[in-house]
């Protein structure tokens, strides 16, 4: 699978899995697929839900781009990763850097961090905070410093 790194005990991300890497995941314990990637996007596999819950495993959509990722987008994927109860999770879009982000994202406000801190713990992570100049990177910064309790606490 490309660029699979697992952030926590419970969250792996990963570009796009092929239907084999989706049947190693279920064979490697993994209990929950969430696909970040558009239907309009090439390389988007029409079939994946049904591949993935014919294995008897949980399935989350939520397309992201840089156009369509906002609070409600961030929200659906936090729950979709507390609905998850400790069993193991891959989240991937095409190449794992939005699913690095988004995971950032939950982890940054569930643990509290500070926009700071959640760019260490990306760099710490295998360099998943969106860089500079990157679409996502505002959106990011601005999600980070309005809704983690550590950011209200550092003003």
């Amino acid at each position: 699978m490309d660029n699979l790194k697992q952030i926590t005990k419970e969250i792996s991300i990963a570009g796009q899995p092929s239907p084999q890497d989706i049947e190693d995941a279920h064979q490697n314990g993994f209990r929950t697929v969430v696909n970040l990637r558009t239907p309009d996007e090439p390389g988007f596999r029409a079939d994946e839900e049904r591949l993935v819950e014919s294995l008897g495993l949980t399935y989350a959509s939520i397309p992201v781009s840089p156009d369509t990722l906002n609070d409600v987008a961030v929200a659906r994927f936090s729950q979709a990763l507390e609905s998850i109860d400790g069993t193991p999770a891959l989240i991937h879009c095409r190449s794992g850097g939005r699913a690095g982000i988004l995971t950032l994202l939950h982890l940054a406000v569930t643990h509290g961090w500070t926009l700071h801190k959640a760019l260490e713990e990306g760099q710490k992570m295998g360099d998943i905070a969106p860089k500079d100049g990157s679409p996502y990177r505002a959106f990011f910064e601005t999600y980070i410093r309005e809704h983690s309790v550590g950011e209200r606490i550092a003003r």
